[in-house]
């Protein structure tokens, strides 16, 4: 369709439910990573429904454009700059995200699996 973007795109793959849940429990697992945290991290603002599908969209593009490492998509190196991924969103917000990026609540269930690696995905 020509009047595609990629946003519309993107809206065709993640319904609006699973961003606001993974908004949720990104933000849901920073708290208590920063109640956690001993070594007085600076708080950042939590994310946003359009920062996680910029988050979304940066990653899948990721997919597309093949660099040797994850931080030389923002670089600023002439010969490998690719702008899309600065414009888009800043490489510290992006890692930030990427880090505390949850599906589900931790303390939800109190039962700890943690022979299970894909806990944290599961919804039920």
């Amino acid at each position: 369709m020509s009047e595609s973007t990629p946003l519309s795109v993107l809206l065709l793959l993640f319904s609006v439910q699973i961003i606001t849940l993974l908004v949720v429990e990104t933000n849901c697992y920073y708290h208590q990573f920063l109640e956690n945290s001993d070594d007085g991290h600076s708080p950042e603002r939590e994310v946003t429904e359009a920062e996680m599908f910029a988050f979304l969209a940066l990653t899948l593009q990721i997919g597309h454009t093949v660099q040797g490492r994850l931080e030389v998509y923002w670089t600023k190196v002439e010969q490998l700059r690719t702008p899309f991924y600065g414009q888009t969103m800043a490489r510290a917000r992006y890692y930030n995200i990427l880090r505390f990026l949850h599906f589900t609540d931790n303390n939800r269930n109190g039962v700890d699996r943690t022979d299970d690696r894909l806990e944290n995905m599961r919804l039920v």
